[in-house]
């Protein structure tokens, strides 16, 4: 029979990843020697895909939920050069990606400057001269394509598309060298199984140790036809809508009080 988890386990705001393990191998019986395990135990060779795979299903199911546990990532990125045919080619147009910045011309990418390696995703962009001190201007993106324009000093726009079997920033060239500010969703790292005295990986995801750990144990289970599997899977998905409905509840948590009738004088400005 299941015995209960260790209280350090169950009341840790950020579990680590044999926290996890732990919690899984009691769930499928696995522990009655030991919180080590036998079948699900670390030193086996599918164990550690296994919790990766399941992280993963859990980091894209907070996304997909727009759960705010789910981490968000920000990044200066520059000066980046201006275009040298801006002025003159209104077709111009640079490229950011994760191999560098390409300004336009004839000069080869420069890996100085290039996209975040855990960028999954851009989300929002602003720019700001170089040169200046002052707030950075939110850019807006197409989906269409980059229409031509005159140079400016300012990208202005910007297009996620493929490039190089891989994707990449477009923006229209720009006559000054500005700097881009990037909300993106980040890739989370794998967690790697650590050897000798290391500490083991946390899970950088507040409160979901115990979906994680459901989720495990059921995929195990399942894996093995165990008997228990549908259970375990009902568990895992009981953890995940605990989270998503205190989401959902503390963004229901707004101010209800009626507003006037002054058309546009209170009208917000998303930046």
């Amino acid at each position: 029979m299941p015995v209960l988890p260790p209280q350090p386990v169950a009341a840790g705001i950020f579990w680590d990843a044999n926290d996890v393990l732990n919690f899984a191998r009691i769930l499928v019986n696995d522990a009655q020697g030991g919180l080590s395990g036998q079948d699900l135990s670390n030193d086996r060779d599918y164990t550690w895909p296994l919790l990766n795979f399941c992280y993963a299903k859990l980091a894209n199911w907070l996304e997909d939920s727009n759960v705010e546990a789910a981490t968000y990532s920000e990044a200066i990125i520059g000066p980046l050069a201006a275009a040298p045919t801006a002025s003159s080619d209104i077709n111009t147009q640079v490229r950011l990606g994760y191999d560098g910045y390409w300004d336009g011309g004839a000069d080869d990418t420069d890996p100085k400057f290039k996209l975040p390696e855990d960028c999954l995703m851009p989300l929002e962009i602003w720019e700001r001269q170089a040169s200046n001190s002052g707030p950075f201007i939110p850019m807006k993106q197409v989906l269409g394509g980059i229409s031509p324009r005159s140079g400016s000093w300012n990208f202005r726009y910007w297009e996620l598309r493929w490039d190089s079997n891989r994707p990449a920033l477009f923006m229209p060239g720009a006559i000054q060298a500005n700097l881009l500010r990037i909300r993106y969703i980040p890739a989370l790292p794998l967690l790697i199984q650590p050897t000798g005295t290391q500490p083991y990986p946390q899970i950088p995801l507040a409160r979901a140790g115990e979906a994680l750990a459901y989720m495990v144990a059921a995929e195990f289970a399942e894996i093995r036809n165990a008997p228990n599997a549908p259970r375990l899977r009902q568990k895992a998905d009981e953890q995940l809508s605990i989270i998503s409905n205190k989401s959902a509840k503390r963004e229901n948590q707004v101010d209800q009080r009626r507003r006037g009738y002054g058309f546009g004088r209170r009208r917000r400005l998303w930046s």
